[in-house]
């Protein structure tokens, strides 16, 4: 989710520009991933658009990893060294390419863990956490759910228990009609009223 969301901000703002743009929708109900993807991108372009700045460390450090696990397939593959003089060489690229991507699944689980943006510092929140450190954004949905939580917390304390965390369960329904219409502004709307709520101090932590 994080990978593309410089993209998806983007293309979400582009599209809100153009006034003859079509409304976004889904051309299929059932696709939970595609449903899940457009709420994510849809939460990353209401917060950056409210004048937070994405920060990429997380994403590039996904990138820097995969970049050296696919370095170490190419030096396996290609090592000017017949088997078995090149033993030694196809344990440590194995055994490199193995820890890598355990780290990569170790970011995914552990950093990311659903959160779909973290952003900067940003001078203007009106909250010191904020404005010094940052804060992110975690979008979670179950499959065959018709809820989903928003939460938005500090950038440092990622966790759904934390006292300046809020969160708010929201239908589904509410945002994505039955012809798969897709209404972007109601459901940024949403977002909005949330990350102002964290910057005010949470005002209670689960809102349904």
């Amino acid at each position: 989710a994080m990978a593309g969301s410089k993209g998806a901000a983007k293309a979400a703002k582009a599209a809100r520009d153009d006034s003859e743009q079509e409304p976004l929708k889904i051309q299929n109900l059932g696709d939970m991933a595609q449903i899940k993807r457009v709420l994510d991108e849809t939460a990353v372009a209401a917060v950056l658009d409210m004048g937070y700045d994405e920060r990429h460390l997380v994403t590039d450090s996904k990138i820097a990893l995969g970049l050296l696990a696919v370095g170490l397939a190419l030096a396996a593959q290609f090592y000017p060294a017949p088997y078995p003089e090149n033993k030694t060489v196809l344990f440590l690229c194995v055994a490199g390419y193995c820890l890598l991507n355990l780290a990569l699944q170790c970011i995914t689980s552990f950093v990311e863990n659903g959160v779909v943006l973290f952003t900067k510092p940003n001078p203007s929140a009106g909250k010191a956490i904020v404005e010094n450190k940052g804060l992110a954004v975690r979008v979670t949905m179950r499959r065959f759910s018709e809820t989903c939580d928003v939460s938005v917390m500090r950038v440092d304390k990622r966790r759904a228990d934390h006292p300046d965390t809020v969160t708010e369960t929201l239908r589904v329904c509410e945002f994505i009609y039955e012809d798969g219409v897709v209404a972007e502004d109601k459901f940024r709307n949403a977002v909005e009223a949330l990350v102002e709520r964290f910057e005010r101090g949470g005002e209670g932590n689960k809102t349904k």
